[in-house]
C-alpha cells in the first residue's frame, strides 16, 4: 500500500504564529495581491493576512492570479519568515 501523505490541519489565518512553524496546515482565505516576480501572494482572513510562496504550484499564465480577492485554499508547512 503506498504511503499516505501527512495530512494538513484546518487552521484560520488569525491562528498562525509561531506555535505553527514546522507543521502543516490548510489556509483559506482571499487573495489580496500576487507578486509574479517573487512568486509571493497575500491570503486575507478578515484583518489577518500570510504571505505564501506560490512560486513551485503556479503557472506564470494563470489568469486567475491577477482577479483580486479571488477565494483560495493553500497547503502547506509553515516556516517563519526573517522580519528585515
Amino acid at each position: 500500500m503506498p504511503q499516505q501523505p501527512d495530512s494538513a490541519t484546518p487552521t484560520r489565518i488569525c491562528k498562525v504564529d509561531s506555535g505553527v512553524v514546522g507543521q502543516k496546515v490548510r489556509l483559506a482565505g482571499r487573495m489580496l495581491s500576487y507578486d509574479a516576480t517573487t512568486g509571493m501572494i497575500v491570503l486575507m482572513e478578515e484583518r489577518h493576512g500570510v504571505v505564501v510562496d506560490v512560486s513551485l504550484c503556479v503557472e506564470c499564465s494563470a489568469t486567475w492570479v491577477g482577479e483580486r480577492l479571488s477565494k483560495i485554499i493553500v497547503i502547506g508547512h509553515v516556516e517563519d519568515a526573517e522580519v528585515r
